[in-house]
């Protein structure tokens, strides 16, 4: 069994700075990450869906991949290996475990959006025996709005039962709770994490993990007080704060802010068409 004692808390779905080429900006990333597990985030999770992954090619992801290996705490990131093409996948989440990060975070593919539990299963049997040996865990991305597959309790169930000691955890993004308690009931050692920073504390009493969010890089010490120390001053007005972003654009939100924190404008460049 791989080890996930170090899966729990804060983990910011950080973004990635491009150049005027749209090529990952390596450097500001590193120093940005940094200065975030600086401040309280427990984790970063690379290149997910405020990393603007999906519209960064394999060769773009890897790189910055290997950059962030070497600047930023291995057991303090899990990267979004997910892709459309199971080839890329398989690179990626292989690449993932040969640089030593916590987890490789896996969307489903994302184009046939009709798949059925049998052909998800069908996916990851062809994922894990093209990787060989598996060096990092596998986290679940369950974000059926962007993805158009659910990971229902009952997919998980399959999943865990066709390969044992792999998957440790899932991200929910659709911040479905019956869900997540329902996963936790039947398999209580499963790292779950919502994607939202309002339910800090309800989400902790329920078994959650912690969080994985876009949004959390904006008031990571209070989000950190509030999980880790139970501060509910400190949840209130955090939850407050995200819910105050409901509706907006997230990724040209968090951009301009993070921007302005940094007085740096090559934050606000994002990848077409965000």
């Amino acid at each position: 069994m791989i080890a996930t004692t170090r899966l729990t808390g804060i983990w910011s779905a950080v973004l990635t700075p491009v150049d005027e080429n749209y090529e990952p900006d390596a450097a500001r990333a590193v120093a940005y990450y940094r200065d975030l597990l600086r401040d309280g985030i427990d984790g970063i999770n690379l290149l997910g869906t405020t990393g603007e992954a999906m519209s960064l090619g394999a060769e773009q992801r890897l790189r910055l991949m290997e950059a962030v290996a070497a600047g930023v705490p291995h057991e303090r990131t899990m990267c979004g290996t997910g892709a459309a093409s199971l080839a890329d996948t398989v690179r990626l989440t292989r690449a993932a475990g040969e640089l030593g990060f916590a987890a490789a975070l896996i969307m489903p593919p994302f184009f046939y959006r009709d798949a059925s539990d049998d052909r998800i299963l069908r996916f990851f049997d062809a994922l894990l025996s093209r990787i060989g040996t598996l060096r990092s865990t596998i986290v679940l991305y369950n974000f059926p709005r962007m993805s158009g597959v659910t990971f229902t309790s009952d997919l998980v169930d399959r999943l865990i039962e066709a390969f044992p000691g792999t998957i440790s955890g899932m991200k929910d993004s659709s911040n479905d709770v019956a869900l997540q308690q329902k996963l936790l009931e039947r398999h209580p050692e499963l790292r779950v994490f919502p994607s939202t920073e309002e339910t800090l504390i309800e989400a902790k009493r329920y078994g959650a993990a912690g969080c994985i969010s876009g949004s959390v890089c904006l008031w990571p010490q209070a989000a950190h007080a509030a999980y880790a120390q139970g501060d509910t001053s400190a949840a209130t007005a955090v939850a407050q704060a995200r819910a105050a972003l409901t509706g907006a654009p997230l990724i040209s939100l968090v951009r301009a802010r993070v921007a302005q924190t940094r007085n740096d404008d090559v934050w606000l460049r994002a990848m077409p068409p965000n």
